[in-house]
């Protein structure tokens, strides 16, 4: 009478405890159910069974699906009488044991959606064996031909037919592809397709391969999924185009794929373009090294942590964007893709260290606009940074070679273009442009000279960078020092900290520079004595330490010089004191200086904060 126990002639023959809230251990005690037949113990928090359940000897059918298992274990061996046994969706792990030959009776084995990752060549001992499932385990490795050949025995003619078929059109493919176990349901699919429609030979081997990607990248939940394994053309499936009957283009950005993108030998050898971008993709399966026609492959904004080496064998690919993931390395086989023009690596933020010497190496002998050539050679500074992830100077090159793809008929070649904007991006990723008050226009698609605070001259050149008071924060990159025709640096009232960058010294045609009221440590670098045409420097920020500069004198045409609220030491160069340029100064010396006399020796021509 008790729940679930079912009973013949008083002997226990049937247990059913499905969904029953049952866990910890299934233990027994001796052969006291020795009659039972049927044990149900599915979708429940069962960790573990005792060694005893092989006393269970009249036993022929058990289940054990949806429960918490992480092995199978060894004693179900002594159970030659079973005839179904459902392991699927545990957490069972490792190969499949050599012990499930013993159970010769078995006709029915799942072991779908678990953590498997092999299985041993002695299952082709279960003679009797006339249902065998184990997709989804997505780490499988490759199946042993004599279990392939199994396998094989398994399915009906219509499959078998099917299955031959898949093997003379896919080539390159692992033939485990052809059986009804693995994949997912891809195989079952096409077969009943077939029976369907009349498929000629490219239709059957491209649908076949395009439900491979379908059922492993969760095509179910997908956004739009318009005619996917409906309609008998595949090139009328959502985001697939056909010119003469070749898949040459797949785009499924933003359509909510996941989990792995896995493909099937070489039957999508026609594809030009595959667009995945935008998605919840975690994976990328080896296969994929066989599309031997790609040119331009996006990945951008997915949850990819690794990609695999086979991303080298892709020959013809010209574009490739793996942008906005979770990267941990780079391969140095994409170093083989002596085609590849654009490679987009920036926002991975687990990305550390320096880009692979191969694949840099790549980058610059394959630039078609030139501009790493050209940005290095004019900003040599940038020499150790611009191809180490997470630098502002690699994500400012990342980000100007992208702009070029997106906007490749508008954008302006030549040096000044590429080598002043690369500088300005160089600010914004390491000042947080994202945060600062007015960022207008900046990196837009808008010229960089209409980006706030920036002036240029009719040549396209920065001449003005006014910055005051924008919630600037972070340092001052050493880039900065060039943009050679700047002639206005404002960054005043702002949170800049660090050292102010000797490299300003090199901007030569600078005539103002107003860095007061920030957060700079260090002393006035000397080479700001080789601005000879400045008139106007204001550094006062409570912050500056160190002997002021005697270089300083060599600024013939200074008329304003502002060092107060600082702590400074040493001297003014008394040939400042000889200028006459300043019309309105407060004294008759032609310049007007502010010093805090307490720590500086005074001047004649001074002025005491």
């Amino acid at each position: 009478d008790w729940f679930g126990v079912q009973c013949t002639n008083d002997d226990v023959v049937e247990l059913k405890l499905a969904n029953n809230n049952v866990s910890g251990t299934v233990a027994l005690s001796g052969d006291c159910l020795g009659k039972l037949n049927i044990f149900d113990l599915s979708q429940n928090l069962i960790q573990k069974i005792d060694s005893n359940i092989g006393l269970l000897e009249n036993l022929s059918v058990l289940d054990l699906s949806g429960n918490l298992l992480q092995n199978i274990s060894s004693d179900l061996s002594t159970m030659t009488d079973l005839i179904e046994l459902d392991l699927s969706r545990n957490n069972i792990s490792g190969s499949i044991s050599d012990e499930l030959s013993a159970m010769t009776n078995l006709g029915k084995l799942n072991l779908t959606y678990n953590d498997l990752t092999g299985i041993s060549s002695s299952i082709v001992a279960l003679k009797k064996l006339r249902s065998f499932e184990m997709y989804h385990n997505e780490n499988m490795g490759r199946i042993p031909l004599e279990v392939i050949d199994f396998l094989q025995n398994l399915l009906t003619k219509d499959e078998q037919k099917v299955s031959e078929k898949l093997r003379s059109l896919v080539k390159n493919s692992d033939q485990e592809y052809f059986v009804r176990s693995i994949p997912n349901q891809a195989f079952e699919w096409i077969v009943k397709q077939s029976s369907a429609f009349v498929l000629d030979d490219k239709s059957l081997a491209q649908q076949y391969c395009l439900s491979v990607l379908y059922f492993n990248s969760n095509g179910k939940y997908w956004t739009n999924k318009t005619d996917w394994l409906q309609s008998r053309d595949e090139c009328d499936w959502y985001g697939v185009q056909c010119p003469n009957d070749d898949v040459v283009e797949l785009k499924l950005a933003n359509n909510n794929v996941s989990g792995t993108v896995a493909l099937s030998g070489d039957c999508l050898g026609k594809l030009n373009l595959f667009d995945l971008s935008q998605n919840s993709i975690q994976k990328i399966d080896s296969n994929i090294g066989l599309l031997e026609n790609l040119t331009v492959l996006d990945l951008s904004g997915n949850k990819l942590e690794n990609i695999p080496s086979q991303l080298g064998l892709l020959e013809n690919l010209t574009v490739l964007d793996l942008s906005g993931n979770k990267l941990e390395n780079i391969p140095s086989q994409l170093g083989l893709l002596t085609k590849l023009s654009f490679l987009w690596l920036h926002e991975n933020p687990n990305l550390a260290g320096r880009i692979p010497s191969e694949v840099a190496k790549l980058m610059m002998r394959n630039d078609k606009i030139n501009a790493s050539e050209t940005i290095l050679s004019n900003v040599p500074v940038s020499r150790s940074t611009i191809f180490e992830y997470g630098t502002s100077q690699f994500r400012a090159f990342n980000d100007i070679l992208y702009r070029y793809r997106m906007q490749q008929d508008e954008i302006r070649l030549n040096s000044t273009y590429f080598v002043d904007q690369y500088i300005l991006e160089t600010l914004y990723f390491v000042t947080n442009g994202n945060r600062w008050n007015q960022n207008d226009k900046w990196l837009t698609s808008a010229n960089h000279c209409t980006w706030y605070g920036v002036e240029c001259n009719t040549d396209g050149e920065v001449i003005i960078f006014d910055f005051f008071n924008n919630n600037v924060t972070g340092t001052l990159p050493k880039e900065f020092g060039d943009l050679r025709k700047l002639s206005y640096l404002g960054f005043d009232g702002n949170s800049l900290r660090g050292s102010i960058v000797s490299e300003i010294g090199q901007l030569t045609n600078l005539e103002l520079i107003y860095l007061h009221d920030n957060a700079f440590t260090g002393s006035i670098p000397s080479e700001l004595g080789l601005l000879t045409g400045l008139t106007s420097l204001d550094l006062h920020s409570k912050t500056l330490s160190g002997p002021i500069p005697k270089e300083l004198g060599q600024l013939t045409n200074l008329e304003y010089l502002y060092l107060h609220e600082n702590n400074l030491d040493g001297t003014i160069p008394s040939a400042l004191c000889n200028n006459s340029g300043c019309a309105l100064c407060n004294n008759s010396f032609g310049i007007d200086i502010v010093i805090d006399c307490l720590q500086v020796e005074e001047c004649a021509c001074c002025d005491c904060y």
